[in-house]
């Protein structure tokens, strides 16, 4: 079975230890961050999950990498095979197991990565959710809206967990400066539904 792009693998878990350090524009003048923190660690205002690109080891088929999803929804990336999942007219394309998310001011967003046309097929055919049911769309272009995070809250000295897999805005300040990003959530721009045909032809 094909191994999607995205998918985790458990030889690229990176250990850490997640700590509290003193930032001058952050609300509270303190952040979540790492021990050992670089600047790339951060992005959009939130700190990210650590995950190796190795691909080493075994497929955690649950699992995503978080740096493979970033890049894919950054880049308008399939999340099956990795490449370009752009059309010749600069359409990107999207097969969803549920309709989309709406943001307060009713534009769509989604956490799931683009699938390029070709792949579509494939991902119908292996992804348990998409046999099941799923819509197919195109959009013009994406923009970063928000992630899905852990938020933590400082107790005691301690950092405990508020909310597991949380999904926030980046204009969510506060709780961004407490929270570990795991996917990037992007706002889907002109969608439009697609139909694929089983001889790969659009209508």
């Amino acid at each position: 079975m094909r191994v999607p792009y995205i998918t985790a693998y458990d030889g690229e878990d990176i250990p850490y230890q997640l700590a509290l350090a003193p930032h001058a524009e952050a609300t509270d003048g303190q952040r979540l961050s790492y021990v050992n923190a670089v600047p790339t660690d951060w992005m959009f205002g939130v700190l990210w999950h650590r995950h190796g690109l190795s691909r080493a080891g075994n497929p955690e088929w649950k699992l995503v990498n978080t740096s493979r999803q970033r890049r894919c929804m950054r880049r308008n990336l399939c999340q099956v095979c990795g490449q370009s999942a752009a059309d010749e007219d600069g359409r990107v394309w999207w097969v969803m197991a549920e309709p989309p998310g709406r943001s307060a001011l009713g534009e769509p967003f989604t956490n799931a990565p683009p699938t390029c046309r070709t792949c579509i097929p494939m991902a119908q055919r292996l992804c348990p959710r998409l046999r099941e049911g799923c819509q197919v769309f195109t959009v013009r272009g994406v923009e970063p809206y928000g992630v899905v995070a852990e938020i933590f809250r400082p107790v005691g000295g301690k950092l405990l967990i508020r909310d597991t897999t949380t999904e926030m805005p980046l204009d969510a300040f506060r709780d961004l400066e407490y929270s570990l990003a795991r996917q990037l959530i992007v706002k889907l721009e002109h969608l439009r539904p697609a139909i694929l045909t089983a001889t790969g032809e659009t209508r």
